[in-house]
């Protein structure tokens, strides 16, 4: 039993160990290409109908961010290995991974729409019915199913309830050491 558990934390390690470091590959790729992009203004085949600064800049925050997040989940699982359960640094961990979903859910969106902002028919919002009509169509259509951003909220909103059971969790071994 205890060769399984060692296997799958290592797996686990390693999956997080190889995010980390394509997260970093791709920070130093993107940085090392936007710094000649600024300095020539050219713009390369691969940001056709994009706007290259802020594809630039979203991939860079993006992969700022999974490489915080590696980080803290390799802390959390290091943590968790030591002690066998998880104390209150840890719910510090899980708000920075929530916020982290949440500000990679609202890059992305920012990104979608200003790629197909032709799909947004600004011009048609005249009145009240078009609006929440134009508005409920672009939302369906850019940010459900040509690229979906709902995995991240998604994901916040899981770790969002495992924290709210850890800090229950938290509270009754507190008030039974308190009993003891």
């Amino acid at each position: 039993m205890p060769k399984v558990a060692f296997s799958k934390l290592f797996l686990i390690k390693l999956v997080l160990w190889g995010a980390i470091f394509f997260s970093a590959q791709a920070l130093i790729y993107h940085i090392r290409w936007f710094i000649p992009f600024l300095n020539h203004q050219t713009t390369p085949m691969l940001f056709i109908g994009k706007i290259p600064t802020l594809w630039f800049v979203v991939q860079i925050c993006s992969n700022s961010i999974f490489l915080i997040v590696g980080l803290l989940l390799l802390n959390l699982f290091r943590k968790y290995q030591r002690t066998g359960f998880f104390d209150k640094q840890t719910l510090q961990i899980f708000n920075a991974i929530i916020y982290s979903c949440l500000g990679l859910a609202l890059l992305g969106i920012i990104q979608t729409i200003a790629n197909n902002l032709y799909e947004v028919h600004l011009q048609q919002w005249t009145s009240p019915v078009s609006i929440a009509n134009l508005a409920l169509r672009s939302f369906t259509r850019l940010l459900i199913f040509k690229e979906p951003q709902t995995m991240y909220l998604l994901l916040a909103i899981i770790l969002w309830s495992v924290k709210q059971f850890v800090t229950k969790a938290l509270i009754i071994k507190q008030e039974n050491e308190s009993f003891v």
